[in-house]
């Protein structure tokens, strides 16, 4: 069980039942195509489809302040979060923390290996509409800057929202919405990873502060 806190006070208890993962949800096509390209020259394999859904263990999403990876080349990436509870719907802040160097074997186990934490503070939201664009996605790695962009880079939260709906059914839900492009040539690996959601909508932003501690070679 996940427990939060709405923008109203109140509190709000998730116990999912599905937990998916959005990727390649870039707006604009043209440059996730040059992102695959990209990738594909580091070897690691297309997409079978455009925007991917990648089902995640449930037991990995965590609101702790503190994870442990499997691997010294893991890291962090801003991404809204859509979280359903019956008929209510929430934003929040996640981060798609990844096993870069278990990318070029399967990205879906890159993924999966790592924890997934989410800001404990969510947004009740009655519909997401255009308005949602304007939310500017920023992260830092040891307190050096590592994304900034804003949702209009995104495919909207609503397509997103349809489109997993049309594969899964489920009551209680975690959705991440994709990520913003890096402002490094490259991934940066450090121990504090935040994040934050601002702007648009949001009456105050949607905060994420973890620290990540490597478990490779420990016995």
């Amino acid at each position: 069980m996940l427990h939060f806190t709405d923008d109203r006070g109140a509190s709000v208890e998730l116990e999912p039942d599905a937990f998916t993962i959005a990727g390649y949800t870039g707006r604009d096509r043209a440059m996730v195509q040059k992102h695959i390209d990209e990738l594909a020259r580091e070897g690691i394999a297309p997409p079978p489809e455009v925007p991917m859904w990648y089902e995640m263990p449930l037991g990995i999403l965590t609101t702790a302040d503190h994870i442990e990876a499997p691997t010294t080349q893991s890291c962090g990436e801003v991404e809204p979060v859509i979280i359903g509870i019956g008929d209510a719907l929430y934003l929040g802040i996640g981060s798609d923390h990844t096993a870069r160097d278990v990318e070029r074997e399967d990205i879906k186990k890159s993924k999966a290996v790592c924890p997934k934490p989410i800001g404990s503070m969510l947004v009740r939201v009655d519909a997401f509409g255009s308005a949602f664009d304007a939310i500017t996605l920023e992260s830092w790695i040891d307190g050096e800057a590592y994304q900034s962009g804003t949702a209009a880079q995104l495919i909207p939260l609503a397509t997103t929202l349809a489109g997993f709906r049309e594969r899964k059914s489920a009551r209680a839900f975690a959705l991440f919405c994709g990520t913003v492009p890096l402002l490094t040539h490259g991934f940066r690996f450090g121990a504090k990873f935040s994040a934050r959601l601002s702007g648009g909508p949001l009456a105050k932003p949607l905060l994420l502060d973890y620290t990540c501690e490597s478990t490779h070679g420990k016995t």
